[in-house]
């Protein structure tokens, strides 16, 4: 109702397609990234094992994305580039906690709920500090002041909802 009625409006600078192929050179990361995680960890802890952990990778990026919604975030380079670097960061936790699980069962015969309630009350406050000691250091980014600072607080939000995700 505002506007003049001869008003044409065009579309400048249209990104949409570009984050679209970001988009999709992220899937095809985290799905060869599974695929590369569960294939070095079957060597080492077996098969079941390394899935578990193959596992944990995707749950933890579709988390991740659904309290990226919840925050009102939108898809864009810094959030992508949050995400691609969590990726690498998140498999670290289901590594140690899966293996401390498959040590207690080989070594000290436990059973599987036994071993995993054990194992993960071993570790658990260890993975916690390693995991907020890496995103802080990153929170300088996000309190960078003025416009750079505006644009680089997704990253570190978006590492830290990665990073806590892999701990849920």
């Amino acid at each position: 109702n505002v506007f003049p009625p001869d008003l044409e409006v065009s579309i400048a600078n249209d990104q949409s397609s570009k984050t679209i192929g970001q988009v999709d050179d992220l899937v095809n990361n985290i799905i060869f990234g599974i695929i590369l995680v569960v294939t070095v960890l079957m060597f080492f802890l077996g098969f079941k094992n390394a899935l578990f952990v193959g596992f944990a990778i995707p749950m933890s990026m579709f988390m991740s994305l659904m309290i990226l919604n919840m925050l009102g975030y939108t898809m864009n380079t810094m959030i992508l580039f949050g995400l691609i670097m969590g990726l690498g960061m998140l498999v670290d936790n289901g590594i140690v906690v899966v293996e401390n699980v498959y040590r207690l069962m080989s070594e000290e015969g436990m059973s599987r709920i036994e071993a995993a309630k054990k194992g993960i009350g071993e570790i658990a406050f260890p993975i916690i500090i390693s995991t907020a000691t890496t995103v802080a250091a990153f929170i300088p980014l996000g309190l960078w002041p003025g416009v750079m600072g505006q644009f680089m607080i997704y990253f570190p939000i978006t590492l830290s909802v990665v990073l806590g995700s892999s701990l849920f």
